[in-house]
């Protein structure tokens, strides 16, 4: 079955430094994303691309002030249609350049996209929505004093203007975008968190001025397409928790209530990562069977693999939830009724018995742990055993999740080395996969290397292939 992505870059994401803002470089910005883009759309993903545009309103709103003894004054909100437009060329010509280089023909549509908001949230109280460039203290605080100005310091990055960030309450568009997908259309939607409207009185669309946080703007609408997947790049590898702090500690995979335990704590920045994080928990916990993933734009591809990136995850999803979501990466059609499998030795990529995964039709799904709950023992170096413990000697083991055919199952378990077997493996974001297993008997006399965490880590300590 054809699967569903939307894809929220960020406006900082195009605006790499001061030196590099001009339009000219921003496309090439995009160009670069390009190919990672269509890399998506050859492996079968419908793609719905949202963007950022906060240091592109801020550049046309100080233009406007520039101007306004000259011209009058442009409103928040359509600014923020000018962004659509303007950042919806870049990627709609540099989508279309990319796919015709490889031979492929598909429309690529940018949609001016609203966002309904509520005119009574808090937000309008209290600004916090950076926009525009990095200043300096000195020079926010002067238009702050002759502006009028409310502005913020950005995660240590510098000084921006901030205004009122309602939350979404609905994309107009979802409807429009949806047929887009349909008949097979990518599509450039809900830029800048789309348009921010109200409806009046009478039931007539009115702008608002304010900036809908394009995370939580692209987290409802990949709720409202029932979306598989939503990747949110940004300028980091991972979420990370005492960020800028000598405890910095990255995070490779959050539960929903520990992301909004965290949020809660004051952990993620209000203008910057804790949207992010608040998007993907809230898209996974109403969605199920969703994956949401916030990584940099330059690993797409071993984010959607599940080698990279911070993932949030649901614990309160069904078993076929869990399923599904540990298959985001396989290909329509990779066989009927998959089952997730945790593999921890041989059977990895790379190693000897890999090959019987290959011939079962198996498709890799991520790099991931146990809970600390097993042990490990090498069985004559030819390969690992590992085994649960309930008396707190465990650990977590480094293994790999894969979606198996049901039907190739049977297969892979009478190649592997006797003793070993497949049972349930219960891994570090809580959820329970089959895996493979040694039996008590067979480590008898065997040496055990839990200290190693892994089967890989092992063979490399002992240089082995």
């Amino acid at each position: 079955m054809t699967k569903t992505a939307v894809i929220a870059f960020g406006g900082n994401a195009l605006v790499t430094d001061a030196e590099h803002d001009s339009i000219p470089d921003q496309y090439q910005t995009v160009c670069r994303t390009a190919s990672d883009l269509v890399d998506l759309i050859e492996q079968g993903w419908r793609l719905v691309i949202s963007h950022g545009n906060g240091p592109q309103v801020g550049f046309i709103l100080r233009r406007s002030e520039l101007a306004e003894a000259e011209v009058d004054p442009v409103p928040v909100d359509y600014a923020v249609a000018d962004t659509q437009g303007a950042i919806g060329y870049m990627f709609v010509k540099a989508l279309t350049n990319e796919l015709a280089r490889r031979g492929l023909t598909r429309p690529v549509v940018a949609l001016v996209t609203q966002s309904l908001v509520d005119p009574s949230d808090d937000a309008f109280k209290h600004p916090t929505k950076p926009i525009g460039s990095f200043l300096s203290e000195a020079t926010a605080r002067a238009r702050q004093k002759s502006l009028g100005w409310t502005i913020m310091e950005d995660a240590g990055r510098g000084w921006r203007r901030t205004v009122p960030s309602p939350r979404p309450q609905r994309i107009l568009e979802s409807d429009t975008i949806r047929m887009l997908l349909d008949n097979g259309a990518v599509v450039v939607a809900a830029g800048g968190g789309g348009i921010p409207v109200a409806v009046g009185p009478d039931g007539a669309i009115v702008g608002v001025e304010a900036v809908v946080d394009k995370d939580l703007a692209s987290g409802l609408l990949a709720h409202e397409l029932k979306a598989d997947l939503l990747l949110i790049p940004t300028g980091v590898t991972r979420v990370a928790i005492r960020f800028g702090t000598p405890g910095q500690q990255w995070l490779d995979t959050l539960t929903v209530e520990q992301a909004r335990a965290y949020i809660a704590a004051g952990e993620f920045g209000a203008g910057s990562m804790e949207p992010k994080v608040a998007a993907v928990a809230d898209f996974v916990a109403s969605t199920p069977g969703a994956v949401g993933v916030i990584g940099a734009p330059e690993e797409m591809a071993a984010i959607v693999e599940g080698r990279s990136g911070t993932r949030i995850v649901n614990t309160n999803a069904t078993s076929a939830d869990l399923r599904s979501r540990e298959a985001v990466h396989d290909s329509p059609g990779a066989g009927s009724n998959p089952v997730m499998l945790a593999v921890n030795g041989t059977l990895m990529r790379g190693l000897k018995l890999n090959p019987n995964m290959v011939a079962a039709g198996a498709r890799f799904v991520r790099e991931t742990a146990t809970e600390p709950a097993y042990r490990l023992w090498t069985i004559n170096d030819d390969h690992p055993a590992m085994i649960r413990v309930t008396d707190g000697s465990g650990v977590a083991v480094q293994v790999e999740v894969w979606s198996v055919p049901a039907a190739g199952l049977a297969g892979i378990l009478l190649n592997e080395p006797p003793g070993l077997a497949i049972g349930k493996v219960r891994l570090a974001d809580g959820s329970t996969v089959l895996g493979v297993l040694g039996e008590n008997a067979l480590v008898e006399g065997q040496r055990e290397i839990t200290a190693h965490g892994g089967w890989r880590a092992y063979i490399k300590s002992n240089s082995r292939p």
